[in-house]
């Protein structure tokens, strides 16, 4: 491992990382004393049940359509094209759905969308006095849209560096409808060592939040500096550092073992954990598993909630053409695997 490639690609992650934080926010901001200070809780929901079957330890991955959520700096790990959608059932009988697709413009540039909702199902909506006036549907969504390019000012043979910024259009109902605005902004790192890795940091929901009377509520900002490591083929470990606004810094981490890795079929298998879910005592534990068949790949992620009960994810991946993990690729490196989209300072 090269030291000084180490901490030279780590520069600009880290002054982002640094001016962000020099927004308006306090130390005191990132503890359990804050814990309900911030509104839109639902942007923290996980999307793609890979991701989730790792425990959330994604955002040094992200290399599908799922990325816009962790990480966009991650969508120039595809091919051409890749969508996946996702409904989860969570908590006291709350779905949420999840759809997402990322489209290559050249062989340093992808754009990409998503589109996340929730459901509560009806609410009784009563007076004062307990009269039933109707009923009433609370929903919550977010449009987002991303762009991530490859930065080949600072690549190499060895080393590629990627980043991405999302904008997103929040909106949530109860009775009266509400919206805000927030911005992702990511960079990921990847060395093509003996044993490859990457890593990543990553601000989410910077901007403005919901007003529904004379209060506008803080979005979640959140940090996330993570890595992953391939140690050998078809094996990948996952971890990272969460400085939620709102709550305290907790970690997670997750690994995803392969198995059958070929352009025809595949299996995976995940396990996770949240140290933030093992000290509220809501659980921890993440499961997960996978089936690839050539483009597609359907994944399953079991996270249990203690006595809030049991949570599911079910996902459908579409990548056009197949997936090669990147560090598999003949070309080393996160550009497009096809000639007519290689940079000529990377063939």
């Amino acid at each position: 491992m090269n030291v000084a490639k180490l901490f030279s690609g780590l520069s600009i992650p880290a002054a982002i990382l640094l001016t962000a934080l020099s927004c308006h926010v306090s130390a005191g901001d990132f503890t359990k004393k804050a814990v309900g200070t911030v509104g839109s809780d639902f942007l923290n929901l996980g999307a793609g049940a890979r991701a989730m079957g790792m425990g959330g330890a994604y955002s040094a991955i992200a290399e599908d359509a799922s990325a816009i959520q962790w990480n966009p700096a991650g969508l120039v790990q595809i091919s051409k094209l890749s969508a996946t959608f996702m409904r989860a059932a969570y908590v006291a009988d709350i779905n949420y759905q999840y759809a997402a697709y990322a489209h290559r413009l050249d062989y340093a540039t992808v754009i990409a969308g998503s589109v996340i909702t929730t459901d509560i199902g009806g609410i009784k909506h009563t007076d004062t006095s307990g009269n039933v006036l109707g009923t009433f549907y609370p929903k919550d969504q977010a449009y987002t849209l991303s762009y991530g390019r490859a930065i080949m000012e600072l690549s190499d043979k060895d080393r590629d560096v990627s980043m991405g910024v999302s904008a997103k259009y929040i909106k949530s109902t109860i009775l009266n409808s509400a919206v805000g605005m927030g911005v992702d902004f990511g960079i990921m790192t990847y060395y093509f060592t003996n044993i490859p890795y990457r890593l990543s940091v990553v601000m989410q929901n910077l901007g403005q939040g919901l007003k529904f009377d004379s209060q506008r509520e803080s979005l979640p900002l959140t940090f996330r500096l993570g890595g992953s490591i391939s140690p050998f083929k078809n094996f990948l470990l996952a971890a990272e550092t969460v400085l939620p606004k709102g709550n305290a810094m907790h970690f997670v981490s997750g690994a995803e073992l392969s198995t059958g890795q070929t352009d025809k079929a595949r299996v995976n298998l995940r396990g996770g954990i949240d140290t933030q879910y093992l000290r509220d005592d809501v659980g921890g534990f993440f499961m997960g598993a996978g089936i690839g068949l050539h483009f597609f790949t359907i994944d399953y992620a079991f996270v249990p909630m203690g006595e809030l009960g049991s949570t599911h994810r079910i996902s459908l991946t579409f990548d056009f053409p197949y997936r090669s993990p990147v560090f598999q690729r003949k070309d080393r490196s996160i550009f497009n695997q096809f000639k007519d989209f290689i940079s000529p300072a990377k063939k």
